[in-house]
């Protein structure tokens, strides 16, 4: 026992994350690195040395041999001295490496046949002395085909030390986070500046472009997640093909979001007459330069990724084109209370958790692990953001699924639009604020909560990700995270059944909350603010 536990809750703390820090700061990691011939040189990321072989690099130029028995089933011959490259299945990998040592390799490559790698694991008998990697089946096959097409194929399996924690994930999580705070923004706006459906003004329709948000109900939710179903089986078998599709509807809905959502920057930051300033074309009328700019940057973007999207600067245009996606799917689609965001929410929550880790059972893969992976396509799955992993010298990248954004986003956006309705709220701080009287004791809404939640559960998902080495479905930790503690909040407040109905934003005729008591001198305020915007 440290005789100083409990003296200072900082040095408490920073002693347990010093010594967390230090117990899982590194984890051994291999990469294969091929030196010759040319066409295939580089490195190659195969994860984790098996659990049963030690966790050492071989010689640099080793020789790669593919062993007559491909499996490895039986005592290997002809690979003495060099590293055998060996397929998966028919036998226990422990067995596999134990026949490449005694016919004299230095180590053993096992060609998975699916897109990922696993930690290979064996039990019982005497260890192979020699180390043993996992590389998918894509690497692998590229491999195995310049081994049979050139007379040496060499290189080595090189160990690394590898943070468990890399700062990119901390850049993922922080800008999911933004794009689900900045799209609730967007979608509260009208709430926010007092345009409630208690109290339209004729005012608010100065702004003709922008059409009504679709108001979705729990028909659309149910019919969401099996219509998503079945797109993913077929998408299952057939995504060699359909991956291409992907792209393409990809690059149109991050062209128009793009364009939507620098259309509506332009007429916050800007002075309207840059925006009314127009030139007239033949068939077409009067077109504003506006307009024609963010076109031609919105449409432009979009090509440019699709033409160049497996370059090394892709990222960063994937990533503009689905955070615009994801905001004007916030400002544009919105849920009508949290009955419907919770059916929703708890469908998306089950269907990730069936095709993750119950579809292998009937699939005989993950149906989800292959469609993200893009099969054999040689094409990577579009509708995520990505970042380069930062501290790890193999090309790699962490990732995070658009789903995981906007389906827990549009909830979020509804818990904002109800706060401001009820002037229950401690977020983003605005001047109408101070026009509308606010509940006894300032508190948090419910808005804040669940973007706690939200940080919560990405955090708990990159957790499980690196205790377990494996990706995860990161709605499994979001779900319970954003819609429990509202839950429970709404439930000692009163507020539930006003949440469930949707009673916030006026549903069914509902009459405005009892805490919310509007003068005459308020609400011209108000419209004074929605003019002056």
């Amino acid at each position: 026992r440290d005789p100083n536990f409990g003296a200072s809750e900082s040095v408490m703390f920073s002693k347990l994350f010093f010594a967390l820090a230090a117990a899982v700061a590194l984890a051994d990691y291999a990469f294969i690195e091929v030196t010759n011939p040319a066409d295939v040189a580089g490195k190659y990321g195969v994860g984790l040395f098996a659990t049963f072989s030690p966790k050492n690099s071989t010689r640099d130029r080793t020789r790669f041999v593919i062993a007559k028995e491909k499996y490895a089933c039986k005592p290997l011959q002809g690979v003495r001295g060099n590293i055998a490259v060996v397929r998966r299945g028919k036998c226990e990998f422990m067995k596999k490496v134990a026949n490449a040592e005694r016919g004299g390799a230095v180590g053993v490559i096992v060609v998975n046949n699916a897109s990922e790698v696993y930690e290979m694991s064996g039990f019982g008998g005497k260890k192979p002395g020699i180390p043993a990697v996992m590389v998918d089946v894509e690497s692998g096959e590229k491999l195995l085909d310049a081994i049979g097409r050139h007379i040496r194929v060499t290189g080595r399996i090189v160990r690394f030390e590898r943070p468990l924690f890399d700062a990119s994930i901390a850049v993922l999580v922080l800008m999911a986070v933004g794009t689900v705070a900045g799209g609730a923004y967007w979608s509260a706006a009208k709430e926010r500046d007092g345009a409630s459906r208690y109290e339209r003004i004729d005012a608010e329709a100065e702004d003709s472009e922008e059409e009504e948000p679709a108001v979705l109900n729990e028909y659309f939710a149910w019919g969401f997640i099996v219509v998503a179903s079945l797109g993913l089986v077929i998408l299952f078998y057939f995504i060699d093909y359909l991956i291409y599709v992907l792209v393409f509807i990809f690059c149109l809905a991050g062209a128009q979001g793009l364009y939507l959502s620098l259309t509506s920057l332009s007429k916050t930051v800007l002075p309207a007459s840059c925006n009314r300033a127009s030139f007239t074309l033949p068939q077409l009328g009067q077109i504003t330069w506006m307009n024609t700019l963010v076109t031609i940057l919105s449409v432009g973007l979009a090509v440019l990724w699709g033409l160049y999207r497996k370059a090394s600067f892709a990222w960063i245009l994937q990533d503009i084109l689905g955070i615009a996606f994801l905001l004007t799917l916030q400002r544009t689609v919105q849920l009508p209370n949290v009955k419907v965001a919770g059916i929703l929410l708890v469908l998306a929550f089950l269907y990730d958790i069936f095709w993750v880790f119950l579809s292998p059972f009937f699939f005989q893969q993950s149906v989800m692990v292959k469609v993200a992976t893009g099969g054999n396509s040689g094409e990577a799955m579009p509708m995520l953001l990505k970042m380069p992993r930062l501290m790890d010298p193999t090309p790699g990248d962490s990732l995070l699924g658009l789903g995981d954004i906007a389906i827990p986003g549009l909830y979020i956006s509804y818990l904002l639009r109800f706060d401001y309705e009820t002037d229950n709220h401690w977020v983003f701080g605005d001047s109408f604020s101070s026009t509308r009287s606010k509940i006894k004791g300032a508190v948090i809404g419910y808005f804040s909560v669940s973007m706690i939640g939200y940080v919560a559960g990405l955090i708990l998902c990159d957790i499980v990700l690196i205790a377990t080495k494996m990706g995860q479905p990161a709605l499994l930790y979001i779900v319970p995270c954003v819609l429990l503690p509202v839950l429970i909040l709404a439930n000692s407040r009163g507020n539930l059944q006003a949440l469930l109905a949707g009673k916030g934003e006026g549903a069914n005729g509902a009459e405005m909350p009892k805490d919310t008591n509007f003068s005459m001198d308020s609400m011209s305020e108000s419209k004074n603010l929605l003019r002056r915007d």
